[in-house]
């Protein structure tokens, strides 16, 4: 008798099993035909208290020419990155992610009036504690042209809570495979095929165009969730 292939996916993980009808012992069954079986998905998720925060620190000047407002981005650059050292953030935590200059413009938008200059830095923290007292001295050192671009809470390592949702992933999975091996009147059979897609939570929006420093940044972490569909 014709076997029926069931796909289940599995919190980021596909899984595909034979659904068999009682029978004699026969040879190892060859790959089923596409009709014959059906996909399920499952979806399995799992949290953890985030231990990083990643911002992304900049500083933006405006000058009369370029090099006025170039060398006064660099300046306030340093001044962050000097506020990082003595916050004892790691240089191997701070990575600049982009320096550009461009051109302002009048009224009419023909007529250059001055020049805009900006570093950014993309700070790893890993004191989720004092992240927010951190940024706060990092703002108030790079001044008036501070600004916090984006921060996104993370889990350095989240290993566990991957193996967590994936054994619920694969368990929401099951369960519909064997629903459909009743409803078809068949008993479930020999797993097919895995496909496994893993989806971290996303970043958590922070943004200024300019902070004044003094008291901390009052941040609330939360948690991070890993969601595995299969």
């Amino acid at each position: 008798l014709p076997s029926l292939a069931v796909a289940g996916l599995v919190g980021a993980v596909a899984v595909v099993a034979l659904l068999n009808v009682p029978q004699q012992v026969r040879a190892a069954p060859a790959d089923p035909a596409p009709e014959a079986g059906v996909q399920v998905e499952g979806v399995g998720t799992a949290s953890g208290r985030p231990d990083i925060l990643r911002v992304t620190i900049g500083v933006e000047t405006s000058a009369e020419n370029v090099d006025e407002a170039l060398t006064a981005a660099d300046e306030a650059a340093r001044r962050v990155l000097a506020a990082l050292r003595v916050a004892d953030v790691p240089e191997r935590d701070v990575q600049t992610v982009n320096v550009s200059v461009w051109p302002r413009h009048g009224h009419e938008g023909e007529e250059i009036t001055g020049y805009t200059a900006r570093h950014d830095l993309l700070v790893t923290l890993r004191s989720v504690d004092q992240a927010g007292e951190t940024i706060a001295e990092v703002v108030e050192a790079g001044g008036n042209a501070a600004r916090v671009q984006s921060l996104a809470y993370a889990l350095e390592d989240d290993e566990a809570q991957q193996e967590q949702a994936r054994a619920q992933a694969f368990a929401d999975a099951r369960r519909k495979a064997e629903q459909y091996a009743e409803l078809a009147g068949r008993e479930l059979g020999d797993l097919v095929w895995v496909n496994e897609q893993v989806t971290p939570s996303g970043p958590i929006p922070y943004a200024g165009d300019s902070a004044a420093g003094g008291e901390a940044v009052p941040l609330a972490p939360g948690s991070t969730t890993v969601t595995v569909t299969a």
